[in-house]
């Protein structure tokens, strides 16, 4: 039995990191840091994950009424926070206003290009408000 495990232990040892080919590069070069890092993207996916099979096992029990109709919607909230996820990993491109576990904290949001108008003024929302150049 030792010598079994001891198989299975050099295994482990001698197996590769995993390479994440269906990953965007521009999700894998991130810091583990950040907090779009691929490491907390992965574990908000497993969370949300469990919560889904909690949710759905709890729906299935309790009786029809306002508190099934609660989950019901936790669950397709969060059926579609994964899939958001899922699109992440993939494109690298964010397409939710919130982030973490729970979609706790909302995003951020940086202008990368400004728009002109007819006389070459920047067009902007609030236009009476303090703006710093960038």
């Amino acid at each position: 039995m030792l010598d079994k495990v001891d198989k299975m232990a050099k295994a482990r040892a001698a197996k590769k990191p995993a390479e994440y080919k269906n990953v965007h590069p521009a999700v894998k070069e991130l810091p583990e840091d950040n907090y779009l890092s691929l490491k907390n993207v992965k574990e908000w996916e497993k969370h949300n994950k469990d919560r889904v099979k909690e949710l759905k096992y709890q729906i299935r029990r309790i009786e029809k009424g306002r508190a099934q109709n609660v989950m019901i919607r936790e669950m397709r909230d969060r059926e579609g926070y994964i899939t958001y996820l899922k699109t992440y990993l993939d494109t690298s491109v964010w397409l939710n206003l919130f982030y973490g576990p729970d979609q706790e904290n909302s995003m951020r949001w940086k202008t990368i290009s400004y728009a002109y108008d007819a006389e070459g003024y920047r067009k902007m929302d609030k236009p009476l408000d303090f703006y710093v150049d960038d």
